[in-house]
């Protein structure tokens, strides 16, 4: 019975680590390629969710399919994780600011660039990954264990200092929202910045509680806490792409209807000129009968 259940949840967790991937990949080539920002913000967007499907595709990865370790795979795979919270912080930045110019390579980006040259190093360095990988005995791998146990510490570290910042960069932008006054199009792009902030956050505290507390506590991480966080991101990345349609279809609602008045009255200044046009050409033919009848 045992082993039926775990077939069945090893197999559930395979299914759905594969379709939040493909959900994921799906969203960012939709938003990267198709929905377009005329600050092109929408290229930040469409990595952060290509990293979520990266995230996802490591549920996919196994010891029979993988050629090294699964601990090293996973130990190489944390820097790209360095690049998330920066990148939705950038987001949130420039489209609070409009900034129009080109996004390139950040600072923010340094400590996951700084982390995949070190693990490189380390591995490519070390005589016990070579012969880990060459199938042959070696030592205990003291500097893999090392890395393995500091890096989730930092990304969480780095995770709560970068939701600091954006919570305060949002709640500053409310409070002069709130005194200018700022229109309906600001708002839902306030509303938007922090529904994916908070759903971003809520991911990563039931994370932290399922998955890295009891890491560093010593206890083991069940499949079902694993498959638990997965599906709780594909529920969040569900919710977030029905209230970003809604958010842009209420947008394009709102601009429709700043740009009608102005249509409109346009179409009525013409008409006026028109008519007063007319008026002045009937006025003036009335004028000259008038003098040729004078003249008779």
């Amino acid at each position: 019975m045992d082993m039926t259940y775990n077939n069945f949840l090893y197999e559930g967790y395979w299914w759905l680590s594969l379709l939040g991937a493909l959900h994921c990949i799906g969203l960012g080539i939709y938003i990267r390629y198709i929905y377009r920002d005329r600050n092109d913000n929408h290229k930040l967007l469409g990595a952060i969710f290509s990293l979520l499907a990266l995230y996802f595709l490591t549920g996919l990865i196994a010891k029979h399919n993988t050629p090294i370790p699964l601990q090293l795979v996973f130990i190489l795979i944390i820097p790209a994780y360095f690049l998330l919270m920066p990148m939705l912080y950038l987001y949130c930045y420039r489209s609070l600011h409009n900034i129009k110019r080109n996004i390139s390579l950040s600072r923010h980006f340094y400590p996951a660039i700084g982390l995949a040259l070190l693990n490189t190093m380390v591995f490519l360095f070390s005589p016990d990954f070579h012969a880990k990988i060459a199938g042959m005995p070696q030592q205990s791998m003291s500097h893999v264990t090392l890395l393995g146990a500091i890096q989730p510490a930092l990304l969480s570290l780095q995770t709560i200092i970068y939701f600091a910042l954006i919570l305060r960069l949002l709640k500053r932008f409310k409070g002069k929202a709130q005194r200018a006054h700022q229109d309906s199009l600001k708002d839902i792009k306030f509303r938007w910045l922090l529904a994916l902030t908070l759903a971003m956050m809520s991911n990563w505290l039931v994370r932290t509680f399922l998955v890295i507390l009891p890491f560093y506590f010593g206890d083991s991480v069940s499949v079902t806490a694993q498959a638990s966080t997965r599906l709780f991101l594909l529920l969040t990345v569900y919710v977030l792409a029905l209230y970003g349609l809604r958010q842009i279809t209420m947008a394009a609602f709102i601009r429709g209807k700043l740009t009608r008045p102005t249509q409109t009255r346009a179409a009525q200044k013409t008409s006026e000129q028109l008519l007063n046009s007319e008026e002045l050409n009937y006025l003036q033919q009335i004028h000259q009968n008038d003098n040729k009848n004078e003249q008779i």
